[in-house]
């Protein structure tokens, strides 16, 4: 029984932060829900609400991406309260950007959960931060199987302003496992649950990068320790790297969290204890899910 109960001299516990009350992550749930619904139309053959047909066209791609970005954020929350670390629930973001040429092309900023407590562990720091990739990666196989699977051909000409979306090998994979010729975005109009699946896949390989407090940050920290900001320095001379001979946003992204979060990940106690083997082998598997995900320019103009 928690002593508050009993001892009328207890302090109180302090009032939960209008912020972190279930009503407004329920809120922004169903803000992302409806902003997502109407880019996602976008993708099917009528354009959804905002070409010539219906808002609820868009939900063979809200429901997905919001299925995998939810799935992700809950890895995280569950392992946090599997070791008794405070965190939020998860917080989805919906995007203002819905006309074009500022459209968001997901409909969404992703998700995202506060931890409200330092992690002090390194075991505990490496299994709260590949949870979420993990879990969302998994989330994404069975509806980008589904979504390679029902292309619909392309027979409008390509503009200098079209936007294609390169495909990471998984995808590759992908149409090869269910019978499909290979295609390509230039020949095609994607399915709404592939798009889904895609901007998982990228979400999942941008919270992989071993930089500052991302998650693969977290798992970097725990794997090399105090060699921790060397390793994200070469990281971030390659990202600068991939920017410049591919997508601004292997530049842009990882400089912007350096900006917010830093580079260097907070220690914790167990410094300079290994990381165990196991664990290791996990950390191993991340980076294969970081390779099979990436995309040197995810989205481009012919």
């Amino acid at each position: 029984m928690d002593p508050a109960d009993t001892d009328p001299f207890a302090e109180p516990p302090p009032p939960r932060s209008r912020r972190e009350h279930p009503l407004f992550h329920l809120l922004l749930l169903v803000l992302t829900f409806l902003t997502a619904t109407l880019v996602g139309g976008v993708y099917t053959a009528r354009g959804g609400f905002l070409g010539d047909g219906r808002f609820f066209d868009g939900v063979s791609f809200s429901i997905p991406l919001l299925t995998i970005l939810g799935v992700h954020e809950l890895g995280h929350y569950l392992t946090c309260r599997r070791y008794g670390i405070a965190a939020t629930l998860p917080y989805f973001l919906p995007s203002p950007l819905l006309v074009p040429p500022f459209l968001n092309l997901a409909g969404t900023f992703g998700a995202l959960i506060r931890i409200k407590e330092p992690i002090r562990r390194k075991a505990v720091l490496f299994d709260v931060g590949v949870a979420g990739p993990i879990a969302g990666f998994l989330t994404a196989i069975p509806f980008l199987l589904y979504g390679v699977a029902h292309p619909r051909p392309s027979t409008l000409a390509l503009t200098a302003d079209t936007p294609l979306f390169e495909y990471p090998l998984i995808v590759r994979w992908a149409q090869h496992l269910v019978g499909v010729a290979p295609y390509t975005s230039a020949s095609v109009h994607e399915h709404p649950t592939f798009m889904a699946a895609w901007f998982g896949l990228l979400v999942t390989c941008l919270n992989l990068l071993p930089v500052g407090q991302l998650d693969g940050g977290h798992a970097l920290r725990a794997a090399v320790g105090r060699r921790q900001p060397i390793v994200s320095g070469v990281v971030l001379v390659l990202c600068a790297a991939a920017g410049i001979a591919g997508s601004i946003l292997w530049l842009l992204f990882p400089a912007l969290v350096v900006l917010i979060m830093g580079l260097v990940h907070p220690p914790v106690e167990d410094d300079d204890r290994p990381l165990d083997f196991g664990r290791t082998m996990i950390a191993l598997g991340c980076v294969g899910i970081f390779l099979v995900s990436f995309t040197l320019a995810p989205i481009h103009t012919p």
